[in-house]
């Protein structure tokens, strides 16, 4: 007689079953359906299935309560008669996962998405029969390797560069001081801001206290600057402000505005102050000089970075594969559970529709590194990791002593040794690449800013 086993979605193969505490002895054939899925079909006799119904039979028997039996002390035959089928049906459910989760680690299998099981039959004399397609981690070729051709931009820091730079330090220590007078261009404001009705009475729960605005001097910002120059600290004027109404159009809303201060920021003088009162430097020239020299590092490192992602690039381009659909959707799927996690509202279809092709190339690259580290047996030693922490520390002008320390939790050690890791794959790539200097100036970015705003 042909008994049919209904199992539960595979989910559950990507845990381990604990009950079985041998390996089963089986039949397993693996094959290849398209480019991503394997089928795996198992035959499992009889014989080596009856210890697991006999364990599961004693399990259950020591738990049954039974009218007119004491707890444990039913018979076995009668366990067996009432509820022999459920029970063998669990225990093939557990052999099943077992066997599933065996034939993977023996084969080498990397799911990507739940499996589906097939064809799941049993037969006291023949015994258990199953087959399960699985999509997994496509199997990829990289040929070309070595010899990628990338520019290298470096960026020539300049004397505007330096100054710019002391332009934000400027910023940084500015004080607001009170204006007596009227309100004028690029003065601060703070204000209560009322909203009134189309009478102009206040609208209750309309009111917003304690905003500063700055009157500054642009035509997008100027409206109700306009209507604010000239106020004074304690006077109450009537504004309209153009807004985007909830169904999309835009309306004029009325406010009352209450100035309650008028203040101008004051920056510091450009000179020897200035850098004393940083705290580091004796004179302005000691400042500028260290200006430069923290450009300088800050360039360099963003060179690093996109000659990096340009042989990542150059590699992705040289050597294309295609991925499961399963894949881009489990990355994105992480995406948009972010999103929710984080409180953010966004449309969901949006969210993956932008985030696809970056979720493409983090998956394509994240393969192509297992596989060069495969062929070039590139692995990750204690030298690699004091290098890579002595270069952070330099950059980021912290001790190394404090980078180590984050690095006793287990997450963050972790994913340091798979930076440092992504870090020697790239060393490779570059140290084996055609790479090209192409020096950069502030001029060139401007001309090339300039050719993307002209129209085509």
């Amino acid at each position: 007689m042909l008994v049919w086993v209904r199992v539960p979605p595979l989910a559950l193969f990507f845990e381990e079953s604990t009950d079985l505490k041998s390996k089963i002895d089986l039949d397993a054939k693996v094959t290849k359906k398209g480019n991503f899925e394997r089928v795996v079909e198992v035959a499992v006799p009889e014989s080596e299935l009856a210890p697991h119904f006999n364990n599961a039979f004693e399990k259950y028997r020591r738990n049954v309560k039974l009218q007119g039996f004491r707890k444990g002390k039913v018979p076995m035959s009668l366990i067996q008669k009432l509820y022999g089928d459920v029970i063998k049906s669990e225990a093939i459910d557990h052999v099943v996962q077992s066997v599933f989760e065996e034939v993977k680690n023996k084969e080498n299998l990397r799911p990507v998405a739940p499996a589906q099981l097939e064809d799941v039959k049993y037969d006291p004399e023949d015994g258990l029969h199953f087959k399960a397609v699985v999509e997994v981690v496509p199997e990829i070729e990289l040929k070309n390797y070595t010899g990628l051709s990338v520019e290298r931009e470096t960026y020539q820091v300049d004397d505007q560069d330096v100054e710019d730079a002391l332009a934000d330090v400027r910023e940084r220590m500015a004080v607001m001081e009170p204006v007596e007078g009227e309100a004028q261009k690029n003065h601060f404001l703070v204000v209560d801001f009322q909203e009134l009705d189309v009478t102009g009475l206040p609208i209750i729960g309309r009111k917003y206290e304690e905003r500063v605005i700055q009157l500054v001097d642009t035509e997008a910002d100027n409206d109700l600057g306009r209507q604010l120059l000239g106020a004074k600290a304690g006077e109450k004027r009537h504004v309209e402000i153009e807004v985007v109404a909830a169904e999309g159009h835009k309306e004029r809303t009325r406010y009352e505005v209450n100035v309650k201060e008028i203040k101008s920021k004051q920056l510091p003088a450009l000179d020897d102050d200035l850098a004393k009162d940083g705290g580091e430097f004796e004179t302005l020239e000691a400042l500028k000089v260290d200006i430069r020299k923290k450009l300088l590092k800050q360039s360099e490192a963003n060179a690093r970075s996109r000659l990096r992602q340009r042989l990542i690039d150059e590699l992705l381009k040289k050597n294309a594969f295609d991925l499961p659909e399963s894949m881009i959707t489990n990355y994105l799927d992480m995406i948009v559970a972010g999103a929710k996690r984080d409180g953010k509202a966004a449309d969901e279809d949006a969210l993956r529709t932008e985030y696809r092709p970056t979720a493409v190339w983090t998956i394509k690259w994240e393969l192509a590194q297992d596989k060069l580290q495969e062929l070039k047996d590139i692995s990750v030693t204690k030298e690699d990791e004091d290098r890579v922490i002595a270069r952070i520390a330099q950059e980021r002008s912290v001790e190394e002593k404090e980078l180590r320390g984050s690095l006793k939790d287990k997450n963050a050690r972790r994913r340091f040794e798979e930076d440092v890791l992504e870090e020697k794959i790239l060393d490779f790539l570059e140290e084996n690449a055609k790479i090209k200097d192409k020096k950069v100036t502030r001029k060139d970015l401007e001309t090339a800013k300039k050719k993307i705003a002209l129209p085509s």
